[in-house]
This record gives structure tokens, sequence and C-alpha cells, in this order.
């Protein structure tokens, strides 16, 4: 105690009075610092924290000065720090120190030092501002540096020459690296080749950490691909910014970025197959005929294929539905068929016949896909059609050649039985009839004789007959098509029977649709006519009571006639098979010849149509024709 007062406790006591902060100086007995050291000096600023003896009054020792430290066993940590050399600051509250009551919390440290081998001191700091600064620093260390740990981004940031000092485990995993490998290396380095998305090399004054460095600029989502040694091309979105420190000057920057390698992986690909889809759909735009609808059938766009077909502009598509194509070809329940399925989401393909604007008629094979909006909805959809209107047209001509073949054919097989039948037994009659003639001994029976030639010959004729009547409807194949109206061409047809009607007092009822046409070959609709009521007049049963009932009227794509009849009736279960065939008669009349129902068949067929019997005998009979509404043009024979 003497030593250190003599040589060195003025200039201490000096030095300690100027100071910011409490030092109280301690002698302790021994060299190993104890509770009983006893305090020889205190400066202005400890006094202020302590109530102390004056001088020459007993000094307390520390254990005294720090009750509540000696409580609660720090003192004893403190000189135990002391005597080991491994001294450190502690922190403490005002009321702990200083065993007095304070409203404001304050923070203390507390600092043991040794001066000599018998002398140490205590330095006592209010370091309560400090410390909750220190505190939230190191919470916003801590939690920054969880942040860069743990986020997705690769970051880095560099000095003003642009070497990378710190990197964060994401940066170290997108550039294959470690992070030891990382720190130290330029960002312009060699070891990384940059690039454009076009593959060209990037410009290290391009690159956004330059461009941060060097012009102090902020890149925000800079995108360009690293190749490194041996590996693939890596293709990075970027953010980057300077750093300034707190006055303002510029100490390095930081850049931020994603490995986005699959994204513009995955990007190539879909421009790939974007190319290639515009190519397919530029290839349909120009060979197929293409439009797009809502959902409820509006036009909403027509390619130039489609307006060239139609004969429509696109200003009179546009806004507009189909049915101003409409043919009136294909039945209701085509349409409500086509409906449900496109809007059940049923891709559709089926062959319509439309009509242009001129009234050309033209098939299409028609594609028609649903169209999803985003919410997985149908919006509208795509129709693509081709044009096969000369295919179809040339089906249409193969199937009429072969059914004209099979008309012929069968008209060769009646010729052939004609002329083998018929011709024949007369040719041969008349060969025995000459026999006998010649050698005939009396008058008499010459004269017989000669009136059996007689009526062989008429018989001959008659047959002759029938073959020029069958003859004639190959003549009028070549007759052109005409519109005629059903009403008339019936009203017609009575007319020419009225004496017969009248005189067998048959009534005649009518059930025409108005104004019903038809293009056909008028002459051969009179002799169908014709041929069909003068049977039923023919054939009359009834004496009072008889009727025929004629109606006509238009279906889809087609005209029906109807010639119904109570008289004699045919048995369909025993001359079914032949009642249209030639020389068939089913009554012992004496006008039948069997030649009839078998043209008439035939003009039928030649006309594309159809006719069919439905007969009871002893009840009536009804035949019903059925013509196309618009025949094409017969191939003549």
């Amino acid at each position: 105690m003497e030593s250190f007062t003599q040589n060195s406790s003025l200039s201490f006591a000096q030095f300690a009075d100027k100071l910011p902060f409490g030092i109280l100086v301690f002698h302790s007995p021994t060299s190993e610092f104890s509770l009983e050291s006893k305090l020889v000096y205190t400066n202005p600023i400890a006094k202020t924290f302590f109530a102390l003896p004056k001088v020459n009054q007993i000094q307390p020792s520390i254990k005294e000065i720090f009750p509540n430290l000696q409580k609660e066993g720090f003192l004893s940590q403190i000189l135990s720090g002391l005597s080991k050399k491994n001294n450190s600051k502690i922190y403490l509250n005002a009321e702990l120190l200083t065993n007095k009551k304070f409203e404001n919390k304050k923070l203390y440290s507390l600092f043991a030092e040794e001066l000599s081998e018998n002398h140490f001191h205590l330095i006592i700091q209010e370091v309560t501002e400090r410390s909750f600064a220190e505190k939230s620093f190191y919470e916003n260390e801590f939690r920054l540096n969880h942040v860069l740990k743990t986020m997705i981004n690769g970051v880095v940031v560099t000095n003003l020459e642009g070497q990378i000092i710190y990197a964060n485990e994401s940066a170290a995993n997108i550039l294959s690296l470690s992070i030891d490998n990382i720190q130290n290396k330029y960002f312009s380095g060699k070891e990384w080749r940059q690039i454009r998305d076009d593959g060209s090399p990037l410009p290290k004054e391009e690159l956004p950490l330059a461009e941060a460095l060097g012009k102090q600029k902020t890149v925000y989502n800079f995108e360009h691909g690293l190749v490194s040694d041996g590996e693939k091309i890596k293709w990075l979105s970027i953010n980057a910014a300077p750093l300034f420190d707190e006055i303002g000057n510029l100490e390095g920057a930081t850049a931020s970025f994603l490995d986005i390698t699959e994204l513009k992986n995955t990007e190539h690909r879909i421009q790939s197959k974007n190319k290639k889809l515009k190519a397919i759909l530029d290839a349909i735009e120009r060979s197929a005929i293409v439009s797009v609808t809502d959902t409820k059938g509006i036009i909403q766009r027509v390619n130039q294929k489609f307006i060239q077909i139609s004969g429509y502009t696109e200003k009179e598509l546009v806004g507009f539905d189909h049915r101003k194509l409409n043919s009136q070809f294909h039945p209701k329940e085509f349409w409500e068929k086509m409906w449900k399925d496109i809007l059940s989401g049923i891709p559709w393909e089926g062959v319509i016949r439309n009509k242009s604007k001129d009234g050309n008629f033209f098939w299409l094979q028609t594609f028609i896909h649903p169209l999803y909006d985003s919410n997985n909805s149908i919006e509208s959809f795509l129709s693509i059609r081709f044009n096969i209107t000369e295919e179809v047209e040339a089906l249409e001509n193969t199937n009429r050649m072969l059914h004209f073949t099979g008309i012929q054919n069968s008209k060769l097989q009646n010729f052939a039985y004609i002329v083998s039948h018929n011709i024949r037994q007369h040719s041969s009659n008349f060969t025995s009839l000459i026999d006998l003639l010649e050698e005939s001994p009396t008058e008499e029976e010459r004269k017989n004789i000669v009136k059996m030639l007689h009526a062989s010959s008429e018989k001959l004729n008659e047959t002759i007959t029938h073959l020029n009547d069958i003859i004639s409807i190959n003549q009028m194949l070549n007759k052109p098509v005409e519109l005629c109206s059903m009403e008339e061409e019936i009203q017609k047809t009575l007319n020419i029977l009225k004496g017969s009607i009248e005189s067998r007092n048959i009534e005649v009822f009518l059930d025409l649709e108005d104004h019903l046409e038809l293009k056909i070959i008028p002459a051969y609709l009179e002799s169908i006519l014709l041929n069909l009521v003068s049977n039923a007049v023919k054939y009359v049963r009834l004496k009072k009571g008889a009727f025929i009932k004629i109606s006509s009227k238009k279906l889809p794509g087609q005209v029906q006639l109807t010639v119904e009849d109570n008289g004699l009736g045919i048995n369909l279960e025993k001359h079914g098979n032949k009642i249209f065939g030639m020389f068939k008669t089913f009554h012992k009349n004496e006008d039948a010849r069997g030649i009839g129902l078998f043209i008439t068949k035939s003009q039928v067929e030649v006309l594309g149509g159809t006719i069919s019997v439905e007969s009871k005998e002893g009840i009536g009979s009804k035949f019903t024709v059925f013509f196309p509404e618009n025949p094409n043009l017969v191939v003549p024979f």
C-alpha cells in the first residue's frame, strides 16, 4: 500500500479523476486477491455510486462496498479471474450494483484489472444505451445471417475491386462450389464464361455487378447463362445493387440470384413447340377451311378459304351463325347430336353439306374441337374443314352408275326373256300355221288358219309395242329436269282420267302440301302419276264407296307421293317379289298388260327415287314414292 501510494498514487489519481467512468482501487493483504481487500482510492464518478467513509476513517473492504455482489457470488468470480489472469467484464443493473432503488433501469459494466502485486482496480461504466444498441445489432445480425443462410437465392458481396468477400450457402449450391472456393474470387473471373440468351459471349462491363460497381446502378431480373468448366449451362436471374458506407462512399456491391435453368429450358421447349404449332396452324390455315364460334354457334372468326367457298364476305359471316349455310339436307336430329357431343367436350367429326351464297352445294369433311379457358370451361369451338365435294360427287356418280347398271341389267334380262320366250313363241306359232296352211286341203281350213295368223300377228305387234315402251325410258334420259308443281301435275292426271273416275263413282281425296315443287323430268312425273292413278281406277272393287287418296309432302331432302285405293288389292305373300316385274298381272282384267308397274319402277329409280307398296287382297293398295328434292342429272345410256 505504501509503495503504491508513494510511487504512483499521485499520478494515477490525477489521471483517474478526469475519466468519464468510475474507478475504485483496492489493496489486498496477499497476492491472492481476497474479499478482505481494502478500498484505497475512489475517483469522483465512483463516489456518486456509493456512500463511502471520509478520509482517515477505516477503509471498507470490497465485500462491504458490494454486499449484493458478494451475496450473488459475483465478487468471488471477479477476484478468482484476477488471480488466474482471466478477468472478464460482467454486466449488472444499478440496484444490484449499488443496493439502491432506481426508477429507471440502468445497466453497468464492471471490469477488474490488476495494478500491482497487491493492488487492483474496478472500472464501473454505464452501458445502458450501448448495450441496447449492441443487443439490437447482434439480434439483427443473427436474423440477417439466418435469412441469408435459409433463403433460396444465392447472395454474394464484393469489394470495390469486384472480389467476392461473402457468399451464402445457396450461392455455393447454385454455383456448384464450396463457400471457401467462391470467396476471394472475382465475379468476372475467367473460370466463369458468361453468355447471352442466344449463346453469344456477355461482355464483362454488361454484367449486373459491373453495372452496380461501375455505374452505381441497381439492376433487376437480369438473365444470362453461366458456363463453368465441365458443366452444362446454368441460367441465372440476377439482381445487383451498390453498397455504401455510413457517409455515402461506395464500398462494394451485392448480388442475389436464382437458378432458372429448368425454367429457361422449359421456356425453350415451349418456344420450340410453339414454333412447330405455329407452322402446323399456318399449314392448316392455308389448306383448310377454318372458323371459330362461341358456345352458341356465333361465328367469331373465319379464314380466307372459308370466305371463298361460302361466297359471303367476312362482314356477312362474323357475328352470325352457320344457319345461313344450311342446305336443308341434314335432319334436325343430325344437328342435335353434333351439339350434344361438342358441348360435352367430345371432339366431333362428320361430313356436312352446305350451300353457298349463290346457291351451290358443297360437301365438307368437318372436325370440331372444343377450346377451353383458364377455368377448364369450354369458351369456343374450332372448326377445321376440307372440301370433299369432288370426292362426294365422284362417289355419287359411281353409285348412280352401279344403280343404272343394275337397272340396265334387269332390262336386258327382260329383253332376253321377251326375245327368247315371247318372240320365239310367236315365230314358232307362225311357222306351224304356215305349215298347216300349205297342207290344208279345204278352203274353210285355210280361212281358219289365216284368222289364226292375224291373231298371232296382233300379239307380235303388241309385244313389239311393249318393247318400244321400255326403250322409250332410255330415250327420255337425256331430257333436262324442270321445276314442277306437284299439285298442277296431279290435277292434270285427274283431268285425263276424269271420265273413268266418274263412270265408276270413285271419290277422290287430296292432301297436298301448298306450293310444293320439285326438280324432275316432267314426262316421267306425268307417266308415274298416270300409271299409279289409272291402276287405282282400273282395279276398283266397289260400285259404291270406292275412293282414291292422293297425298304429297316435303321431307328433308325428299318429296313423298302416296296413291291409296280400296280396290281389289294384291296378295303380297304370293306375288310380292314380282309385283314390279315385266308382264306380271294379278287379276283377270282384259286391259292388264303387266307392263305399267315395271315402267313406273324403272322411271322412279332412274330419277334416284324409290317406290314401295302396301296391299291386301280385297282391301286395297297403297303405293309410296320418294323423289329426291334436287336430283343431279342422270347418266344417259
